[in-house]
């Protein structure tokens, strides 16, 4: 693609081998035609679903999302890179499932093409500039077993106390934000509130940093008169936790969080770069093949997305053999093999908590222990060739084979140390997948817990 000279300035249709077309912006665009030999690949269609997932989120939370990147127009320029950045960090999400041996029919959370009105919870990066980031994880209570977003490290009930632990300045901005859904995904409702760092009196005149940041009712306290929203929130050992008012009727109703820091220096906004955080797997939530088969009326697909010419194929990761020196199948002119049936895996918890795949699970040691109990569940909606649930620790196993009996699977792992453990599934051909579900045991923190890890 390229702009035209100045001769072909507001022309439109076919030229040699090209359309033009008006850009944005008003200039004229000179594009060469392509006709491709095969449109509805299963790469073209992977790409469409990634980008009906990304466009959908941008689409629920546009009224943040279209002017939160630090030195971007808002709008459409603003929109462009919200979607070529996501875009871009879904298919390396993917490619390195891939290569873990996740099947597309346990890749989570994808909108359908054509789905409107949707959100699908990911780590989509919201907001990008040079300011300190806020991190939100997700955090049980442990009285009414309600994860709650939280922002940790602030656990003083002061201004000064937010500002200093997260690098602030008197006078930014906080924006919280979280997506609540319904039954399904397409009943999503986004919700935000702004929060500025400077406590005022009644005639608006500044107070001391050392006002109270929460009254005793959980809302902001002394607050700006640029404050705006209806969140309430709480500041104990753990971190400040911050929830829409109405929200919290189910846990199912958030599925979604992040924090904005905003800042005006002379005539520029600044932003922090934030991702979205989420506690888990939602209710309603698609698969990849889910996706693909709508697309396809029900076609199956195979692991990588191949190409349609023989010799075109190298390459790392892709398919369960990259991950785990599984055989996926072979092929010839006259015939092949048959690949095994797939298993899949509807639903996988560790101590309570849903496990997501590929992000690791966090769980805590309790205070002042060096290792936790890890009760492990898993539910298959296809057990396929799948015979049993292995846990490992690095490369080595723990425990033995956990034979999968109705459909599931449960079983405790006593006495866990530090480090990160990797569920595996055992098959009738003694081959081993992974599924893409790990957790990650860490030590007590006064101000700490559990939570999807964000980079």
């Amino acid at each position: 693609m390229s702009k035209v000279g100045f001769w072909l300035k507001g022309s439109t249709g076919k030229l040699a081998g090209t359309t033009l077309y008006k850009g944005a912006n008003g200039e004229t665009i000179q594009r060469e035609i392509v006709s491709p030999s095969n449109p509805k690949t299963l790469a073209q269609n992977i790409q469409r679903v990634v980008m009906s997932t990304v466009g959908a989120a941008y689409s629920v939370m546009k009224a943040i999302c279209d002017h939160s990147f630090e030195g971007v127009k808002k709008g459409q320029a603003t929109m462009s890179l919200f979607m070529a950045e996501n875009i871009q960090k879904c298919r390396a999400a993917i490619e390195e499932m891939q290569a873990q041996g996740v099947t597309f029919v346990n890749m989570f959370s994808f909108v359908p093409v054509g789905m409107k009105h949707a959100f699908a919870p990911n780590q989509f990066l919201v907001a990008m500039g040079s300011l300190p980031q806020v991190k939100t994880v997700w955090i049980e209570d442990g009285t009414s077993h309600i994860v709650y977003p939280t922002v940790q490290l602030v656990t003083n009930n002061t201004y000064e106390e937010v500002i200093n632990k997260l690098g602030l300045k008197r006078g930014d901005q906080l924006t919280f934000c979280t997506v609540k859904q319904g039954a399904t995904i397409q009943e999503t409702q986004f919700n935000f509130a702004r929060v500025i760092l400077d406590p005022t009196d009644e005639n608006f005149m500044p107070l001391p940093l050392s006002t109270a940041f929460l009254d005793a009712d959980g809302h902001i306290n002394k607050p700006s008169v640029r404050n705006e929203g209806k969140f309430k929130f709480l500041i104990n050992a753990s971190g400040l936790r911050y929830w829409y008012e109405d929200l919290y009727t189910t846990e199912e109703d958030a599925v979604a969080a992040f924090v904005i820091v905003s800042r005006k220096e002379g005539d520029t906004w600044k932003r922090s770069t934030t991702y979205v955080a989420y506690p888990g797997e939602t209710s309603g939530a698609y698969s990849m093949q889910q996706c693909l088969d709508m697309i396809s009326n029900g076609a199956q697909h195979n692991i990588y997305a191949g190409s349609d010419q023989y010799l075109n194929n190298a390459g790392e990761g892709g398919g369960q053999a990259a991950a785990d020196g599984q055989q996926s199948g072979g092929g010839s002119s006259s015939g092949g093999t048959t690949p095994a049936q797939t298993f899949a895996i509807s639903s996988a918890t560790v101590n309570g908590s849903t496990m997501t795949v590929g992000s690791p699970k966090g769980i805590m040691c309790s205070e002042g222990e060096t290792t936790e109990d890890l009760d492990i569940r898993i539910n298959f909606s296809n057990v396929g060739d799948a015979t049993a649930i292995q846990l490992f620790k690095g490369s080595e196993q723990v425990g033995t084979d956990h034979a999968i009996s109705g459909n599931a699977v449960s079983f405790v792992a006593s006495a866990a140390g530090y480090g990160t453990y990797t569920i595996k599934v055992k098959k009738s051909d003694n081959s081993v997948a992974t599924p893409g579900y790990s957790i990650n045991v860490t030590a007590y923190q006064a101000g700490g817990g559990g939570g999807m890890d964000q980079n």
